[in-house]
């Protein structure tokens, strides 16, 4: 029971008819380290294309200055992707495309271990709720001047683009985001966390091709998987910024891949679970049988 009191740990799993939220929090005398993700079953495809002038227009005796605004954002387990287009006066196309798939059929495991003599809890995290986005853009404008910001990222990784002050603006770009699942690890003892991984196997592709007159604002930053507690934060492990004022053409292809795999499950250390049915049961079954369960299902 002093366990219990010292060392809290929340996990909570709120569900609706197509989506689910979990979160859980691991608080200690000294720290603490919570997650929260979202996601749904979920599929979406959208197009659109747009070519005309923007210019003035007339509207009961006054004249509405000419102003184009285009935004959209999507959100889903942490795989994100936002667009923001604003153009004044001048000759106007874009087109646009995006596929996203998500799904949260499987549910999402929590194990804790502490060996006996020992005061350390391992409390790992399974979760399996893929998400797959696709988008691609094409801008083509001369005018007064357009600003265009686009910001792909794929929990704790980004890249992204700021188009400012254009008086003409050719891009083109081509996003990728996966997310196959997530597997996280909180070593902790009733005085402090250890160490806390988050590990979500993730990959992101991103391309772009500018033509600018203003400034081009390119930036990207790839997360590390080991939480630093005294912060807060997860350390950056690779990012970049590059600003360019005047008139260029940029192309940029961006790749990045973290691949966490989790190859030791929870009944792993069953000698035969194959033959014996272990395997077909829920993970909150076999967890049920408690360490007598090696004696039952084991070979010897």
């Amino acid at each position: 029971m002093k366990y219990i009191l010292i060392a809290l740990l929340f996990f909570s799993i709120v569900t609706s008819a197509s989506a689910a939220s979990w979160t859980s929090t691991v608080s200690t005398n000294s720290s603490s380290w919570s997650i929260y993700r979202q996601s749904e079953n979920l599929s979406f495809d959208y197009s659109q294309s747009v070519q005309g002038t923007v210019s003035p227009v007339d509207y009961h005796g006054r004249t509405i200055h000419p102003y184009c605004s285009v935004y959209q954002e999507v959100n889903e387990n942490d795989v994100r992707l936002r667009d923001r287009t604003s153009a004044f006066q001048g000759s106007y196309e874009s087109e646009d495309t995006m596929s996203l798939r998500s799904d949260i059929t499987n549910p999402v495991y929590m194990n804790i271990t502490k060996p006996i003599g020992s005061q350390i809890y391992t409390i790992d995290y399974f979760e399996q709720w893929p998400v797959i986005l696709k988008s691609s853009k094409s801008v083509k404008y001369s005018g007064k001047e357009i600003n265009d910001r686009e910001f792909a990222g794929n929990n704790l990784d980004f890249a992204g683009s700021d188009l400012l002050y254009n008086k003409e603006l050719t891009k083109e770009t081509k996003v990728g985001l996966l997310l196959k699942g997530m597997n996280a690890t909180v070593l902790a003892t009733n005085n402090a966390i250890l160490s806390a991984d988050f590990m979500p196997l993730k990959e992101m592709d991103y391309r772009i091709t500018a033509h600018t007159t203003g400034i081009a604002d390119l930036k990207y930053q790839q997360t590390g998987s080991s939480y630093k507690v005294k912060t807060s934060i997860y350390p950056t492990v690779n990012e970049g910024e590059e600003q360019y004022y005047g008139t260029y053409n940029i192309t940029r292809h961006i790749h990045m891949n973290s691949d966490f795999e989790n190859y030791t499950l929870p009944y792993d250390w069953l000698p035969c679970c194959g033959s014996c049915g272990w395997v077909d049961m829920s993970y909150y079954d076999q967890n049920g049988f408690g360490a007598g369960a090696k004696e039952v299902f084991g070979v010897t």
